[in-house]
């Protein structure tokens, strides 16, 4: 979709932290932004050498900056930052172009 805006994250893990919390924190920040306006989709996919990469999919600019600054995604990042991750880079791009959908038969 046109304007669609795309976040790219690839987070890596600090050694030692806790799997089982950081799912849990995971889960809960899902539950919040499936029920956001103009929250489209989230998938991971990890590569063999264990990268992982999440994308995130949202109808507008504008709906990213609600889940963006949801204040419990606020402070899920807070404790990203100080418990969970070791580095990682997020990327927002917009979709300029679009082909498809279309089907082979």
């Amino acid at each position: 979709m046109l304007g669609e805006v795309i976040v790219i994250g690839d987070l890596k893990l600090r050694d030692g932290a806790s799997g089982d919390a950081y799912d849990r924190l995971g889960e809960r920040m899902y539950g919040i932004v499936s029920a956001l306006p103009g929250f489209l989709s989230v998938k991971s996919f990890k590569a063999d050498d264990g990268e992982e990469i999440t994308v995130f999919r949202f109808a507008s600019e504008e709906a990213l900056e609600g889940w963006r600054t949801h204040p419990d995604h606020v402070e899920a990042m807070k404790r990203g930052h100080a418990e969970f991750y070791a580095s990682g880079f997020l990327q927002i791009c917009q979709v300029i172009r679009e082909v498809g959908p279309f089907e082979h038969g």
